[in-house]
């Protein structure tokens, strides 16, 4: 009975361990400089964005989203699934200015303050921002700094795990200690994944 118990635990530990992708971060490109980024702080780490990723994401969803008719479903993220047409667009359209806007610095976030939806300010950037993170944490294009450790230095590798949610899987991003980065099953409408980044 032991022997059985033993080989059970190998074998669920060796199906975790192959479900693991150790995602390894070059180091900085100095060609792409970041002179303007978007600091996205959750309760174990700090993720930096350029900001031009957003704006690359939303220029390509000022063309895409007509085409879609400005459906809610067209940006994979909870708060957009029952939006209609027009609050899409809408929606859109005062986030884009917003973005395209240079004067407007202050793109901070934290999880653990709530941002309206409608904000008049780059609270209404956050649902966007959300949508682009797995697929460019995947892309190890971020820096994550691990929060209340010293020095604070960008991490030089981190884990995703694929995580089934519905029939749908999402991805899971984690530090080398098993801390939570980035939950995509957290932002992500109950669908397919939409990705606006090639893999």
């Amino acid at each position: 009975m032991k022997t059985l118990l033993l080989l059970l635990s190998a074998v669920v530990l060796s199906c975790t361990a192959m479900a693991q992708t150790v995602i390894k971060v070059p180091p900085p490109n100095p060609e792409e400089i970041m002179t303007d980024s978007i600091i996205y702080e959750g309760e174990t780490s700090v993720i930096i964005m350029n900001r031009q990723y957003l704006l690359d994401f939303m220029n390509m969803l000022d063309t895409s989203l007509p085409r879609q008719q400005y459906s809610g479903l067209a940006v994979n993220h909870i708060s957009f699934k029952n939006f209609s047409k027009a609050d899409m667009a809408a929606h859109f359209q005062k986030a884009y200015c917003y973005l395209q806007d240079t004067t407007n610095k202050d793109l901070t976030y934290s999880t653990t303050k709530m941002y309206m939806q409608w904000a008049e300010d780059g609270g209404i950037l956050l649902p966007y921002i959300e949508t682009i993170m797995a697929d460019l944490l995947q892309q190890a294009r971020l820096k994550v700094i691990e929060k209340f450790v010293k020095p604070q230095l960008p991490v030089t590798s981190y884990k995703m795990i694929f995580e089934p949610v519905n029939g749908n899987d999402f991805r899971v991003f984690r530090l080398n200690n098993g801390k939570q980065i980035f939950r995509e099953s957290t932002f992500a409408a109950e669908q397919q994944l939409a990705t606006f980044y090639p893999r």
